[in-house]
């Protein structure tokens, strides 16, 4: 396996080069067709999302007969009338997803109990209300017409994220599970889980999400996660047992696909990059890719950039400054530097590394101590990789790596503690790094929002950059930072956490609603930037909101003092004063 580990990344290329590149899935409709360019260029609808979540009236081959015939009617050029006449003449947005209300949904968990503030712990109780609002499941008919679908079908109901995003996703799904547990809703988990393993089987990857459109690309990995949260709730040990082949196919997957090789100071290193090699735009963004890819004046750099912006969207950070390299090396620039391919992630890497002792510890738990070893011995290198290459002494901290320049990213950006989050930093190496890592957070000035932590402190106008505060994010810092374990590391994580569902708290208290993202310079509002408006749900958004009053329900308060309780002001304002941010040029 090692000498296979150590080539994989050279065979990769070579195969890149010597074929062309596949379209992002195995239907045209919707992914490459005249069709699709036509309609989404045509902009029959603002947000190219809504064209590839309809679906057709009759079968593909049909659907696309006719438009030629459109084609040839209109001398290869039919305007957004008869484009528009078409899609609402072959196709429909009739529902595929009908409403569920898991079967395990408790209107009051044991969990609220030990929330100690009384406004958190109604609050809570609101929150949690909205699992069934966003419990959806499948219609029979996808299943009996799977290919007028672009959804992917599954046999179980399912939490989805919210807003536009009405499908299962894989990376959104970590959190969504965690809250799940926290608030006893074990079934609905593990029906969760069964979809994944029924997307394994069927596209051989978990993609990014539940529809065709995305079975080229993934999201990161946490499968093996969200598997071992399930086991630590339930000890569903029989579940596990008729799993974890599948658990195996998708590490087998990463390592057939996204393997790289650094070589550093005289050594190589192998460790994963984001990669997804397909043609043409992304189908849910095909205007937005294609528009932008105009700034290039090649066929193969406009292919070259939709391979970036797919692979950014692999990390779920789509899309950040955290994927620009510009002329000079640095992260300046826009959505034509992206450059993610170059790029080793700190998260992917520990979330890798903690996905293969999960396997190897899954492993042994079921007696096949000699699976587990190998699979145990790889998490071992991968964690040795992730000190060697992405640690930086100078600066205390783990940072992503561009290869292209062969340097360390030295920006802020709260996956640069996921190491921690993951749990892949042994004892000694986490004593040593505490200090530098504790004065790292203070120096970045990230620390300084009541709003939440930011995912940058550039302000791009991208959505993953200052000032937006991600639930994800938010949770990776907070148990980095009290996995630490020392009195300065448990008293960031509490206020990082409390601020977070006090923020939370403030916005649904005015808006009524959770979001996707949160604005950390105003405490409660929701974030902005990017491809699309702001998304109310959130699954995500919630999972966090339960994983903190899980963690510090105690002594978590919803307000600074009593005065504010009682009037419902925002809370006292921190003896921290924000730093000044960085502008994009």
């Amino acid at each position: 396996m090692m000498k296979y580990l150590l080539v994989v990344g050279a065979i990769i290329s070579v195969v890149a080069c010597a074929e062309p590149l596949p379209p992002s899935c195995r239907y045209p409709v919707y992914c490459d067709s005249d069709l699709l360019h036509h309609v989404q260029m045509a902009r029959v609808f603002p947000d190219s999302k809504t064209f590839v979540d309809y679906h057709m009236r009759s079968d593909p081959n049909d659907t696309l007969a006719a438009f030629q015939q459109l084609l040839d009617q209109t001398n290869n050029a039919p305007s957004k009338e008869h484009l528009t006449q078409f899609v609402h003449q072959h196709f429909t947005n009739d529902s595929e997803l009908e409403d569920w209300t898991p079967n395990d949904y408790n209107e009051n968990p044991v969990f609220l109990s030990t929330i100690r503030d009384e406004q958190l712990r109604q609050f809570a109780k609101d929150v949690n209300n909205i699992w069934p609002i966003l419990g959806r499941k499948i219609k029979s008919n996808v299943f009996q017409n799977p290919d007028r679908y672009s959804i992917i079908p599954v046999s179980n109901g399912f939490i989805i994220p919210g807003g536009r995003f009405k499908e299962l996703y894989y990376w959104d799904a970590y959190w969504i599970v965690e809250g799940l547990l926290i608030t006893g809703m074990k079934d609905t988990t593990k029906g969760m889980l069964n979809n994944f393993v029924e997307l394994l089987n069927t596209v051989g990857l978990i993609p990014n999400g539940g529809r065709w459109y995305y079975e080229k690309r993934s999201q990161p990995p946490l499968f093996t996660a969200m598997m071992s949260l399930y086991i630590r709730y339930t000890s569903d040990i029989d579940f596990l047992k008729q799993h974890i082949d599948a658990l195996e196919t998708e590490m087998n997957f990463w390592l057939d696909n996204k393997i790289t090789t650094i070589n550093k100071n005289g050594k190589s290193y192998t460790l994963l990059r984001y990669y997804a090699p397909t043609a043409g735009p992304r189908p849910e963004s095909y205007y937005e890719d294609y528009t932008t890819s105009l700034h290039f004046n090649t066929t193969e750099s406009r292919q070259d950039f939709y391979v970036e912006l797919k692979s950014a969207a692999e990390s779920g950070w789509d899309f950040s400054s955290r994927w620009f390299i510009d002329a000079d090396g640095d992260n300046t620039g826009h959505l034509t530097n992206l450059r993610t391919v170059d790029i080793i992630p700190v998260d992917l890497n520990a979330i890798f590394a903690n996905a293969l002792q999960n396997v190897a510890y899954f492993r042994s738990i079921l007696g096949q101590p000699r699976i587990a070893a190998r699979w145990g011995a790889l998490a071992r290198l991968w964690r040795n990789n992730i000190e060697q290459v992405l640690w930086n002494e100078e600066v205390g901290v783990w940072l992503d790596y561009d290869v292209a320049n062969q340097k360390h990213r030295n920006y802020f950006y709260p996956t640069n503690l996921s190491p921690l989050w993951m749990e892949t930093v042994t004892k000694n190496d986490m004593k040593k790094h505490a200090p530098r890592i504790i004065q790292y957070m203070h120096d970045s000035g990230a620390l300084n929002y009541r709003g939440g932590l930011p995912a940058s402190m550039l302000r791009t106008g991208e959505q993953w950059d200052f000032p937006n505060s991600w639930p994800p994010l938010v949770s990776m810092a907070v148990n980095a930072m009290k996995a630490l374990n020392t009195e300065e590391s448990k008293l960031i994580a509490f206020q990082l956490a409390q601020d977070y569902v006090r923020a939370c708290h403030k916005g649904y208290q005015e808006h009524k609603q959770m979001f996707e993202k949160y604005d950390s310079e105003n405490p409660g509002q929701y974030g902005g930037g990017g491809e699309y408006t702001v998304q109310e749900g959130f699954g995500w958004s919630n999972g966090v909101v339960f994983e903190f009053l899980a963690m510090y329900g105690r002594e978590m308060t919803a307000n600074d003092s009593l005065d504010d309780s009682e009037n419902g002001t925002e809370p006292a304002a921190s003896s921290h004063q924000p730093v000044s941010v960085q502008k994009a040029p």
